[in-house]
C-alpha cells in the first residue's frame, strides 16, 4: 500500500513538473517611443500572473502550451492574443487618448481628469501638436473651438479666445500664458510666444473665459504651456529636421534623460526662412533647459532655463487693390512714408528666462508650490514710422498651498510680478537710428492672492469657487522732456469671483456651469503705445461670464462628446485706433456682447492592436460665436450692434488620423474660417477661406537603440489670396496680410537611445 502511495506521488509531482515547464516570455513596448514599458500587467484567463519590469520584459509559467494572454497598462488600451509556449512575444501598447477618461487636466490646479473639471478646457498633447509640420505650433491651437492664432507675417503671432481679438494690432494681449507653472506673461502685460521654437512645448491647455479667480489679469482666458520632458527611463538624443517652402529650414538638437528621482532634458533649436511675401524673413534660435529634482519623499525642485534669439522682418499691410497687384509685395511708398523694406522693418528680440519652483508635500493633506522667475529681454524694431530700442527686465513668483481632506481641497495663495522697462523711440532713417523722439522707463507691478475651495457634495455632484483681489500699478518718467516728472497710474483694486457646479449623471455623462468675473488692464504697449503719450486715462476692462457645458462618453473608448455654450459681457472695451500717420493708440469705448457655441466629436472606429489599422480617428470641431458692439459710439458715428472686429463668426473643422501597425500613419484637415469685419465699421471685410492640411509619415525601430522617423506634410488653401491675420482697424485700408496659398514640407527624425 506504501508503495502504491509512493508511485502516485511520484507520477502526479513529476506530471506538475512537465507542467511547469510550459514558459512563456516576451518584452512590451510604448508604441508611440518604441520604449519597454514597465509596470505592465499580465494576465491569463483574468488572473494576474507577472508584471513587466524596468525593461519591459515578463516570464510566467503555464500549464497549457498555448494560452490566451491579456496586457494591461493604466492609460493605453489592453491587447488580449493567443500565444504559444517557446516563442519570443513582442507586444506594443498604444497610448489611450480618450479625454475623458484619460486626460490629465492642471487647470485650476485640478489635477484630474477632463470628466471633473467644471470649466471649458481643451488640451493639447503631444499628438495633437505633432499632426502638421512641426514648424509652428499655429495649425494645432486653431484646432480648438473658439481659439484662433495668427500669423500676420513669419514669426509675428496673435492670439484670441473667443473672439477678443480688439487690443492687438501685434502680440498676444489679453491671455495669461504660464509655462511649467511659472508666469510666462510679463508685469507689463506682454507675451513673447514667438520666442518659443516648436520643440520647447510638449502640452498645451486653453482654459477659456475668464480665469482671474486663480490667475490674475485677463478676460481672454489662460493658457498652460509645459515642456517636453524625458518619458519614463528615457536616456536618448534626438536630432530632427525639417525643410520645406520658401526657404524654410529647422534643426533641432535634444539630449533627455529620465532615471526614479530625476527628469532633465536640453535642446537647442534653429529655425530660419525667406518668406513668401517680400520683406518676411525670419530667423529664431533657442536653447532650452529644463529638469526636475526629487530631494526627498516629500520634496521635488524643478528649472526651467531658456535663451531665445528671434529676427523676422515686417512687411506691412497691403490695400485691396494693392493685393490684387502683387499679394507678395511688401508695403510701398506712399505719400510721406517710404517703404517697408526701405526702412528695413523688422524685429530683433532677445530674451533669457529662468524659472526655478518647489513643491513639498509636508503630509498627506499639505502640500505647497512655490516658483520664482527672472527675465531680461532686448528689443530694437525699426518700423515705417520710427525705430523702438528697449529693455525689459522682469522678476516674480506663485505660490499655491493646498489642503484635501475627504471631500474638501481648498487652494490659497498668491502671485507678485514687477518689470522695469527703459525704452527709446528715435526718427528711422533706412533702418538706422535718427534723432531721439521719448526717452523713457516704466515700472509695472501687480500681484493677486486668491483663494479657492472644491467641494464633493455627493458622489456625483461637485462645487468648485474661487476669488481673487488684484492690484495693478504703472509709473511712467519721460527723461528727455524737462522738468522730468513721474507719472504714477494705479488701477482700482478688483475683486474676481467664480463659482462653477458640475454634476455627472453617470459615469459617462457630465454637466457643468460657470459663472465667471474677469477684468483686464491695458497693456504698457496700450499704455504708452507707437505714437509715445502716455494715456493716463485708459481703464481696465471689465467682463462678465456666464457658461454651460455638457461632456459624454456614450459609446466608451469609442465616441466622445464635448459642447459649451456662453455669454459673455464686456464693459470698458478697449479698442485700437490709428492716427493719420497710422501710429496705434487705444480707448475705451462702450461694451460688447458675445454669445458661442463650441462643439467637439471625436470618433474611433477602429481603436485595437489587431490588424494592418491599429486606430482610425474622425474629429469635428464647431464654432460659433454672434459677437457685437452692445454700446459704441466714436465722435459722430454709432457703431453699436455692428460685429466685432476680427472675429469669424463661424469656424469649422474636419480631420481623420489613421496609425498602422507597420508604423505608417496619415493625418487630414479641411478647415473653413467665415468672414469676419476688418474696421469697427463694418465696412471692410476679409474673405472666408478653406485649408486642406495633411501629414503623411513613417516611424520604426531601425536597430537596436535607434528610431527613425520621415514624414511629408503640406497646407493648401482653395482661396487666393487669403491671409492668417489681417490689420485691424488700419490707417489708408491696409488690411491685408496675404499668406502662402500653399507649403509643403519634409522631416526626418532620428532618435539614439543610450
Amino acid at each position: 500500500m506504501q508503495y502504491k502511495l509512493i508511485v502516485v506521488f511520484l507520477c502526479c509531482f513529476s506530471g506538475s513538473l512537465l507542467m511547469a515547464q510550459n514558459s512563456f516570455k516576451g518584452v512590451v513596448i510604448n508604441a508611440t517611443n518604441n520604449l519597454p514599458l514597465e509596470g505592465v500587467t499580465i494576465s491569463t484567463a483574468g488572473k494576474p500572473v507577472a508584471v513587466t519590469d524596468t525593461t519591459g520584459t515578463f516570464i510566467f509559467s503555464d500549464s497549457s502550451t498555448s494560452t490566451s494572454i491579456s496586457f494591461s497598462y493604466t492609460g493605453y488600451l489592453s491587447q488580449t492574443n493567443k500565444y504559444t509556449a517557446g516563442q519570443l512575444i513582442s507586444v506594443t501598447l498604444n497610448p489611450f487618448a480618450g479625454f475623458l477618461s484619460t486626460a490629465t487636466v492642471t487647470a485650476f490646479e485640478r489635477n484630474t481628469a477632463l470628466k471633473n473639471i467644471p470649466v471649458t478646457v481643451t488640451v493639447l498633447g503631444k499628438a495633437d501638436l505633432e499632426r502638421y509640420s512641426n514648424a509652428s505650433i499655429l495649425q494645432a491651437v486653431n484646432t480648438v473651438p473658439g481659439v484662433k492664432m495668427d500669423e500676420r507675417s513669419p514669426g509675428s503671432y496673435r492670439l484670441s479666445i473667443r473672439g477678443n481679438l480688439l487690443r492687438s494690432p501685434f502680440g498676444v494681449r489679453n491671455v495669461k500664458v504660464y509655462w511649467n507653472g511659472i508666469p510666462f506673461t510679463d508685469a507689463n502685460g506682454n507675451t513673447y510666444l514667438n520666442q518659443l521654437g516648436f520643440s520647447n512645448v510638449g502640452k498645451i491647455e486653453i482654459i477659456k473665459g475668464p480665469g482671474g479667480s486663480m490667475y490674475g489679469a485677463g478676460t481672454g482666458g489662460v493658457v498652460l504651456l509645459s515642456s517636453r520632458g524625458a518619458d519614463n527611463n528615457e536616456n536618448s538624443i534626438s536630432i530632427n529636421t525639417l525643410t520645406g517652402s520658401w526657404g524654410m529650414f529647422e534643426t533641432n538638437v535634444a539630449y533627455k534623460k529620465s532615471t526614479a528621482t530625476t527628469n532633465t532634458s536640453f535642446s537647442y533649436a534653429h529655425q530660419q526662412s525667406d518668406g513668401w511675401r517680400n520683406q518676411t524673413n525670419m530667423r529664431r534660435d533657442v536653447a532650452n533647459y529644463t529638469a526636475s529634482y526629487d530631494v526627498s519623499k516629500k520634496q521635488s525642485i524643478s528649472t526651467n532655463i531658456f535663451y531665445s534669439d528671434l529676427y523676422y522682418q515686417t512687411p506691412g499691410g497691403l490695400t485691396a487693390a494693392q493685393v490684387a497687384v502683387n499679394p507678395r509685395q511688401s508695403r510701398p511708398a506712399g505719400g510721406a512714408f517710404k517703404s517697408a523694406a526701405d526702412q528695413q522693418a523688422a524685429l530683433f528680440v532677445k530674451t533669457f528666462f529662468a524659472g526655478f519652483a518647489n513643491t513639498y508635500q509636508f503630509n498627506a493633506a499639505w502640500n505647497n508650490t512655490t516658483s520664482i522667475y527672472t527675465s531680461n529681454t532686448r528689443f530694437k524694431n525699426p518700423s515705417i514710422l520710427n525705430y523702438q530700442r528697449k529693455t525689459e527686465q522682469g522678476i516674480g513668483g506663485r505660490s499655491v498651498t493646498q489642503y484635501h481632506h475627504n471631500n474638501v481641497t481648498i487652494h490659497f495663495g498668491g502671485e507678485y510680478q514687477y518689470g522695469f522697462t527703459s525704452t527709446r523711440t528715435f526718427g528711422n532713417i533706412l533702418g538706422v537710428p535718427d534723432t531721439l523722439q521719448f526717452d523713457d522707463e516704466i515700472g509695472a507691478t501687480q500681484y493677486n492672492i486668491f483663494l479657492q475651495g472644491d467641494i464633493s457634495l455627493a458622489e456625483n455632484l461637485i462645487i468648485n469657487a474661487g476669488v481673487s483681489y488684484n492690484n495693478y500699478n504703472y509709473a511712467f518718467t519721460r527723461l528727455n522732456q524737462r522738468p522730468v516728472n513721474t507719472i504714477n497710474k494705479t488701477f482700482d483694486p478688483v475683486v474676481v469671483p467664480r463659482i462653477s457646479l458640475l454634476k455627472k449623471i453617470n459615469k459617462n455623462y457630465s454637466l457643468y456651469a460657470t459663472v465667471s468675473k474677469g477684468y483686464s488692464p491695458p497693456t504698457i504697449d496700450e499704455i504708452v503705445p507707437s505714437a509715445g503719450i502716455f494715456n493716463a486715462s485708459l481703464e481696465a476692462e471689465k467682463a462678465t461670464n456666464y457658461e454651460l457645458g455638457f461632456r459624454t462618453e456614450p459609446v466608451k473608448n469609442k465616441l466622445f462628446i464635448d459642447a459649451a455654450w456662453y455669454i459673455f459681457y464686456l464693459n470698458n472695451t478697449i479698442v485700437t485706433r490709428r492716427d493719420a500717420s497710422g501710429a496705434d493708440y487705444f480707448v475705451n469705448t462702450g461694451k460688447t456682447k458675445q454669445n458661442g457655441l463650441e462643439v467637439v466629436v471625436n470618433y474611433y472606429p477602429v481603436r485595437s492592436n489587431k490588424g494592418f489599422v491599429q486606430e482610425l480617428k474622425l474629429w469635428s470641431n464647431y464654432t460659433n460665436i454672434n459677437a457685437r458692439f452692445k454700446e459704441y459710439k466714436q465722435i459722430a458715428s454709432d457703431y453699436s450692434g455692428n460685429k466685432l472686429t476680427g472675429t469669424p463668426p463661424n469656424v469649422f473643422l474636419f480631420g481623420a488620423d489613421v496609425v498602422t501597425r507597420q508604423g505608417l500613419y496619415v493625418n487630414i484637415t479641411y478647415s473653413y474660417t467665415d468672414i469676419l469685419p476688418l474696421n469697427d465699421a463694418n465696412t471692410f471685410f476679409a474673405a472666408q477661406y478653406n485649408l486642406l492640411l495633411g501629414r503623411v509619415g513613417y516611424k520604426r525601430r531601425l536597430c537596436k537603440g535607434m528610431e527613425g522617423e520621415i514624414y511629408f506634410s503640406f497646407d493648401r488653401s482653395f482661396n487666393k489670396p487669403y491671409s492668417l491675420g489681417n490689420d485691424l482697424n488700419a490707417a489708408g485700408n491696409r488690411y491685408f496680410n496675404p499668406s502662402a496659398p500653399e507649403n509643403y514640407y519634409g522631416g526626418i527624425k532620428l532618435k539614439f537611445n543610450l
